[in-house]
């Protein structure tokens, strides 16, 4: 996973060795949703509503090898302060072999939590904070299964076809993302 933002790279960049800068690793992404307790007179409980303001916070790790010991120890005081505070996140996902997917996100530099230099090597962590994450138009994007985000299955009303087994009875369709229909 490689990820950058306004254009400056985080990781990796996908032409420096991957020895001298890593991609992400230890990635991990808290999404969350402002939720509002609704309290109705004399009702028994309070029901929550979902405000659809959604929040994804991405955290992930890079160990990057430096020329010297001093310029290692420059790059863990300056990073922060010299990286974008914020713009258009971009997150190039797939291993080597694969087709890429690129998902993208309007995000902040929310915080650099641990940054430390032993010898040449620093190791930083990242966080960043911004609204949904999307997957650009193109990419294809694959479900366990093997089918694409843009085909949809449909299931007979009433059960299965034969009472047996779910995966027999789904049958594949396309669909048209523009018409919101199925072909």
């Amino acid at each position: 996973m490689r990820i950058s933002i306004n254009n400056s790279w985080l990781t990796n960049d996908g032409v420096s060795d991957l020895k001298s800068w890593s991609d992400a690793h230890e990635v991990r992404l808290n999404g969350r949703q402002v939720v509002q307790d609704a309290q109705f007179l004399r009702a028994v409980s309070a029901e929550p509503l979902a405000r659809g303001n959604a929040v994804n916070e991405l955290q992930f790790s890079v160990t990057q090898q430096h020329a010297s010991v001093a310029a290692a120890a420059a790059f863990a005081l300056t990073a922060f302060s010299t990286l974008p505070a914020g713009g258009t996140a971009t997150v190039v996902c797939g291993a080597y072999g694969e087709s890429p997917v690129t998902c993208t996100f309007a995000a902040v530099l929310a915080a650099m939590p641990v940054c430390s230099f032993r010898g040449t090597r620093t190791d930083v962590t990242f966080v960043l904070r911004g609204g949904a994450i999307t997957a650009l138009a193109g990419s294809a994007v694959a479900t366990v299964d093997g089918a694409s985000f843009a085909t949809v299955y449909g299931y007979p009303a009433g059960g299965s076809v034969d009472g047996g087994n779910l995966a027999d009875a789904l049958t594949p369709a396309e669909l048209a993302l523009d018409a919101g229909t199925l072909v």
